[in-house]
């Protein structure tokens, strides 16, 4: 009687966990390609296909909000997926995976540790946890560390807890190697992995521990080998940084409840207030009874070997938990959810063990009058605050449709159409027009990589426009900026090739040949070009009209006369007086020298901020270039470093 009714326990159970795990699958497949592209998904998906493509292997990442650049784990990963189908939405599908992963090893170790209904309560709280669905759909940096921070805590739960298993500890190392690479930001939990050690250090083995450091080292090796190169500057700048004053803050605090809450996801949905503060009572809760139950199960390691295991858990969960709580209490950076995402799944086996723990209790036989009912209201009122967060999901989903943000749909369907495009006109080279000026910060960057077309340059609309020898297709991806009035006047558009992308329309333009030299023919009008050494000439220049108090307009064509060096260069407009002291300035990049090309040309604007109070007299407009961030001035061929362009008289307002 008992192996039946246990047997059909395990039926019930398994058929739990397939609905859940089906559920949760389910909602991180809808509208997985609605998912946001920026700079920086275009950044790192850009550089991991120029592998896949031949290029070299990557040894270091994007740079990261603090200046410094991440190591190159992220470029690892989604090259393995790219490899298998070159196509974006790959990564989203390897970010899925990851998640459902995370999900899955949390609620093992759940269950391993504390039982079925721990380990079935763990599940459907991650699972359906509105962060844990978002960051399984977006393709980030970030969104990869829950499966590296679940991987990391398991085994050393399992390793401390369990059994002393070797392969536990060394799985420790690999998933905190992989964790503080995708984001360095969870590098405390490296100090915690040290203090459990400290604390439990005679269950650590030798071999296990050595093998698990040479495997954290041998997947640091690739960065390690670019902050050699570059004289380990990023090491220098993060100590600075740590350096620097900080201010205590709760915020740290905050960010670790909102993991837990869907506010930051959907802030006007009506049941978010409610459901958010279910969850921080659960979560508070949960936090009460471990201390206590973990406390009276360490006076008892000693005469019970279940009560040492299940102390020894409930201390590495609180460490885990706690860790980057402590790291961030005093902050010179602006916190956000993920830098404290490492703390995952820490919450969720707490609270699945808490509301198990509850479950038995309340089942005990003196309790059985009323204990069933109040179960059942328990089990309710959960179960109510789950389907919730289904809901609320679901409306975060359905919302990403009308969001005013490029998409992982969009890109792959701008890629067909470039391809398309590219591929019926060879001989010209292909333009795209979007935010940022250089590749590394382009929204369109990872287009260079992902389109079959071999050399497409990008720009930023509002500071430049590259015209390419002999002719040029065009993607104007920026409504409404210089770059897309000057092409609006000057190229054929082909409206049948143009994009929707919500609520804006990305057109395309066709410049010829015969167009592009009659146009650049105008505008050079017999002018004859002045040398700087790096290459570049400006071929003429346009000014627009001086009204007192207002910027003045310069445009700028430039062409590249030969070959330039592979180094960053930005231009500079001064209105000077005839002392040459400078009266104002206008400073930028202009068109990304890294994408100069011999016999090209391009465009660039200016803007010079004219002081309103300015005195009426002779003035001097002059340009120069620079090397960024070096600031070193390049020279004339014919000398000096400094091309005065005009003399103006100005009258005064």
């Amino acid at each position: 009687m008992w192996l039946e009714e246990d047997k059909h326990r395990r039926w019930l159970v398994g058929g739990l966990v397939f609905i859940v795990v089906i559920l949760a699958f389910g909602l991180r497949l809808r509208l997985i390609d609605t998912t946001g592209i920026w700079g920086d998904q275009s950044f790192t998906l850009n550089t991991a296909m120029r592998w896949v493509n031949g290029g070299e292997i990557p040894l270091a990442a994007n740079k990261s909000s603090v200046g410094v650049m991440n190591p190159p784990m992220i470029e690892y990963l989604y090259a393995a997926a790219l490899r298998v189908w070159p196509d974006v939405l790959s990564v989203a599908w390897l970010t899925l995976a990851a998640g459902m992963a995370a999900v899955g090893m949390t609620a093992w170790a759940a269950y391993r540790l504390f039982g079925w209904q721990a380990g079935l309560w763990t599940l459907l709280l991650f699972a359906l946890n509105p962060w844990s669905v978002f960051y399984s759909q977006l393709i980030w940096n970030q969104t990869m560390i829950p499966v590296f921070a679940a991987l990391t805590l398991v085994s050393l739960l399992l390793y401390f807890a369990v059994s002393p298993r070797g392969v536990y500890l060394v799985l420790a190392f690999v998933g905190a190697a992989c964790m503080t690479q995708v984001h360095p930001g969870s590098v405390m939990q490296l100090g915690t992995m040290g203090l459990i050690g400290l604390l439990f250090w005679r269950r650590l083995r030798v071999w296990p521990l050595a093998a698990g450091i040479a495997a954290f080292v041998a997947l640091y090796v690739p960065f390690l080998m670019y902050e050699n190169g570059v004289g380990w500057t990023d090491v220098t700048a993060t100590l600075s940084l740590a350096g620097q004053p900080s201010a205590f803050s709760r915020a740290a605090v905050l960010v670790s409840l909102d993991l837990l809450h869907g506010k930051g996801l959907l802030p006007t949905a009506v049941l978010t207030t409610p459901l958010d503060s279910a969850m921080t009572l659960l979560f508070s809760l949960s936090l009460l009874y471990a201390l206590g139950w973990g406390a009276q199960q360490f006076s008892r390691r000693r005469q019970d070997e279940q009560a040492a295991k299940n102390s020894t858990a409930v201390i590495i969960l609180l460490l885990w938990l706690a860790m980057p709580v402590l790291f961030y209490l005093r902050s010179a950076v602006y916190l956000q959810v993920y830098y404290v995402m490492g703390q995952w799944p820490a919450p969720f086996i707490l609270m699945g063990m808490t509301v198990a723990a509850a479950q038995r209790w309340l089942r005990q036989p003196r309790r059985q009058a009323w204990g069933r009912w109040v179960n059942l209201v328990l089990v309710g009122a959960l179960l109510a605050v789950l389907a919730g967060q289904v809901v609320m999901n679901l409306q975060i989903q359905t919302n990403r449709l009308s969001e005013n943000q490029v998409q992982i749909r969009h890109i792959r369907q701008t890629i067909q159409q470039v391809n398309q495009l590219a591929a019926a006109r060879p001989e010209c080279s292909v333009v795209l027009i979007s935010e940022g000026h250089q590749i590394e910060i382009s929204r369109l960057a990872l287009l260079r990589e992902f389109t079959r077309v071999p050399d497409l340059l990008l720009a930023d609309g509002e500071l430049a426009l590259p015209l390419p020898q002999p002719c040029a297709l065009y993607l104007d991806a920026r409504p409404g900026s210089r770059a897309s009035r000057w092409l609006a006047e000057t190229a054929v558009p082909l409206p049948a090739a143009d994009l929707t992308i919500q609520n804006e329309t990305w057109r395309f333009y066709d410049l010829p040949s015969e167009l592009m030299q009659v146009t650049i023919g105008e505008w050079v009008n017999g002018r004859q070009p002045d040398h700087w050494t790096n290459s570049a000439a400006l071929a003429q220049w346009q000014r627009g009209e001086w009204q007192s108090g207002a910027p003045l307009p310069l445009t700028l064509l430039w062409q590249v006369a030969d070959q330039p060096p592979h180094l960053t260069y930005h231009i500079g407009a001064y209105l000077l007086t005839t002392a040459n002291e400078v009266v104002a300035q206008a400073d930028g990049p202009g068109f990304d020298s890294i994408q100069w090309r011999p016999g090209d040309y391009f465009l660039t604007w200016f803007e010079i901020s004219v002081p309103p109070d300015l005195p009426p007299g002779q003035y001097r407009l002059a340009l120069a270039q620079y090397t960024w961030p070096g600031l070193e001035r390049v020279d004339l061929v014919q000398g000096d470093n400094t091309l005065f362009i005009e003399e103006i008289e100005y009258a005064g307002s």
